[in-house]
């Protein structure tokens, strides 16, 4: 239980000249949900606390402890930041954690959570993947010491730590990294998709002009790069599978057999 939440978020909204309605539309969730904070009927989830302190100016250890209240103003302060509009955006990769796991997850989102940057860079680096925002929230129906990923509501993977002793969030990063590489063609959708077509259209527009979406659509383009990681399991070499795209599409219109011609050349 966090002692006293409701006040401070409430006087912290107020201090900010937010109503409710536009705090619920800066983090991106209900007004319901931001109301039923206020009553002290729940909490936001730890990402999204993480969020709600950057709305309101003040730190996590105010909103959580109400100690060493921060004040400072945004320098462009109508326009959300490109980290705040990732933050609202919901992807679907979701670590839930039981209660015991609050006090690490807590001490992990102070320092930003750096080791899922490193996941990123590897996955990118090695595999050829974008990886979704990783939402973290906690669940009072769960074992205490348990953690479990989901995507789209559907669990990957599950884990028990069998004492609070043995609470590392080494080895809950370990695990999502493995979840994430071994259930990628479940977590990607057309969003990632998307930006890995802007990517490459930003660094070699040539490669990828006249073929999305003009050859093949977008969600089509996914199940392809579906289909090549789970066979070949990466999709590093994106330029050359573009490439082949450009050149097969016109003549081969199923996907399952244009991803299948395309494996054979790379």
């Amino acid at each position: 239980m966090i002692r006293d939440f409701e006040d401070r978020l409430i006087n912290a909204r107020k201090d900010n000249n937010y109503t409710q309605d536009e705090l619920a539309q800066r983090l991106g969730v209900t007004p319901q949900a931001v109301s039923r904070w206020e009553r002290g009927m729940g909490y936001p989830d730890i990402e999204l606390m993480v969020s709600l302190c950057q709305i309101l100016n003040c730190s996590l250890d105010y909103m959580l402890k109400g100690e060493n209240k921060v004040e400072f103003s945004e320098r462009d302060g109508l326009k959300p930041s490109r980290e705040l509009l990732d933050s609202i955006i919901s992807e679907p990769f979701l670590l839930e954690i039981g209660t015991g796991l609050i006090s690490a997850a807590r001490e992990e989102s102070g320092k930003g959570f750096p080791e899922i940057a490193e996941i990123r860079k590897r996955a990118a680096a090695s595999l050829g993947l974008l990886l979704p925002q990783i939402r973290i929230r906690d669940n009072e129906d769960m074992d205490k010491l348990s953690y479990h990923f989901l995507s789209y509501d559907n669990k990957l993977y599950e884990n028990t730590f069998t004492a609070e002793e043995e609470i590392s969030f080494l080895q809950i990063y370990k695990d999502l990294e493995q979840v994430c590489i071994r259930h990628y063609g479940k977590i990607i959708n057309k969003q990632l998709t998307k930006r890995l077509a802007d990517n490459l259209e930003e660094k070699y527009p040539e490669v990828i002009k006249g073929v999305i979406p003009e050859k093949i659509s977008l969600i089509q383009f996914q199940n392809i790069l579906i289909q090549i990681y789970e066979k070949k399991g990466t999709i590093h070499n994106f330029i050359k599978i573009v490439e082949l795209l450009d050149e097969k599409a016109g003549s081969i219109r199923d996907t399952k057999v244009l991803a299948q011609d395309i494996l054979k050349e790379i």
